[in-house]
C-alpha cells in the first residue's frame, strides 16, 4: 500500500478526445473523467497564432474548472530541424527564438514547465552522425537558451523518448541549470532502450517534473522483444513501486496518462546493439530481461485496444486522486 498516491493527475486531450480535439472540450472531458489536468501539445492548440486574447480566454476556462493545462514546445534536434516546424514558424526561422516563444505562450496559458523531446529512435543510429553529437549540440543549444529561461520563469522538462536513455538525460541535467531543467519520466520507453524503470527513477531522483502513465509487456521476437502495449497495471512496469520512488525524490510530479502508438522493438541480438547502449550494465539488463515473456502467437497490433487502454488508464488516474 503507498504511504502518498499522487493527486496531480491527468490525460493526453488526444488520447481522451481523438487527435483533432478542442482544448475547451478536452478541458471539460478531463473533469468529468476525474482528471485535474489536460495534456494539450504546444500552445498552438489553444491558439493558431498564438493570439493573447485567446489563450487567456483558454487559460481562464482552464482555472474556472479545475483543469491544468500540460504544455510542450515539440522537438529539438539540431540535426533534425524540420521537426522543429512549429517553433521555426512562430520563429520567423529562428529555433531559439520559436522555443522561447512557445514557451511563453505555455506561461500564459498558466503553465511554467514544459516538455521537450529530442528525437526519434532512428536518430541514435545514425552512422552520419554519431549520437553523442546529436547530444552535444542538444547541450549547447539548451545551456544557450538558459538566461531567457530563467527571466521567464519557465523550465523545460525532457521527456525519456523513445531515443534516448535516464543515463544520457541525467547528463545533460547535470550541466544544466536545475532551476531551469528537468526530467518527464516516460517508463514505457525506457524500456525499449534496455532500462529498469525504477533504477532509472533513482537515477533521476529529484529531477522528475512529469511522469507519463501507460503499460507494455517485453515479447520475445527472435531477435530480441518487442513493446506489446497494454491496459495499465496489465504490463511489467512496477506502477506501485514507480509513484512510490517518485512520491518520494519528486513529490510535485504530474502523472499524465499517454497512450503510445508506436510498435517498437529491442532486437539486441542484432551484432552491435550494445555498442549504441554503452552505459548497460549487467544486474539492471539481467532484471530488464527478466521482464520478457515468450511468444505465444503474434498479435494484430502490439498497440493493442486503444479505447480499453484509454479507460484503464483513466480509471487508474481518476483512483489516484479519491484515495489521494
Amino acid at each position: 500500500m503507498l504511504e502518498k498516491l499522487p493527486t496531480r493527475v491527468g490525460i493526453f486531450a488526444k488520447d481522451l478526445c481523438g487527435s483533432s480535439f478542442d482544448v475547451r472540450d478536452s478541458i471539460l472531458q478531463a473533469r468529468q473523467h476525474g482528471m485535474k489536468g489536460t495534456f494539450i501539445g504546444t500552445a498552438i492548440k489553444a491558439s493558431s497564432t498564438l493570439d493573447q486574447g485567446e489563450l487567456e480566454d483558454i487559460r481562464k476556462l482552464a482555472q474556472e474548472s479545475g483543469i491544468t493545462l500540460g504544455l510542450g514546445i515539440g522537438m529539438l534536434n539540431p540535426y533534425r530541424p524540420e521537426r522543429s516546424s512549429e517553433a521555426l514558424e512562430v520563429g520567423n526561422g529562428d529555433l531559439a527564438k520559436g522555443l522561447l516563444t512557445l514557451t511563453e505562450a505555455a506561461l500564459a496559458l498558466g503553465q511554467p514547465n514544459v516538455m521537450l523531446v529530442v528525437g526519434k529512435e532512428e536518430d541514435r543510429f545514425n552512422r552520419s552522425v554519431t549520437w553523442s553529437v546529436q547530444l552535444e549540440e542538444v547541450s549547447y543549444f539548451l545551456k544557450r537558451l538558459e538566461p531567457d529561461l530563467r527571466s521567464l520563469g519557465a523550465r523545460v522538462l525532457i521527456k525519456t523518448h523513445e531515443e534516448i536513455t535516464s543515463w544520457e538525460v541525467r547528463r545533460l541535467l547535470e550541466v544544466l541549470d536545475p532551476d531551469l531543467f528537468g526530467a518527464a519520466f516516460d517508463p514505457v520507453n525506457l524500456i525499449v532502450r534496455m532500462e529498469d524503470p525504477i533504477a532509472a527513477a533513482d537515477r533521476l531522483a529529484g529531477r522528475i517534473g512529469q511522469v507519463h502513465v501507460d503499460d507494455a509487456r517485453l515479447l520475445w521476437s527472435g531477435r530480441g522483444y518487442s513493446r506489446l502495449l497494454c491496459p495499465v497495471g496489465e504490463g511489467c512496469i512496477d506502477w506501485t513501486g514507480l509513484i512510490s520512488r517518485i512520491s518520494a525524490s519528486d513529490p510535485d510530479a504530474w502523472y499524465w496518462g499517454e497512450i503510445h502508438r508506436a510498435e517498437l522493438d529491442v532486437p539486441f541480438r542484432n551484432e552491435g546493439w550494445f555498442d549504441f547502449h554503452p552505459d548497460i550494465e549487467i544486474s539492471e539488463l539481467a532484471a530488464w530481461i527478466s521482464k520478457g515473456r515468450p511468444l505465444t502467437g503474434a498479435p494484430l497490433s502490439l498497440v493493442g485496444d486503444i479505447e480499453e487502454r484509454v479507460r484503464e488508464v483513466a480509471s487508474f488516474l481518476a483512483r489516484q486522486v479519491i484515495y489521494g
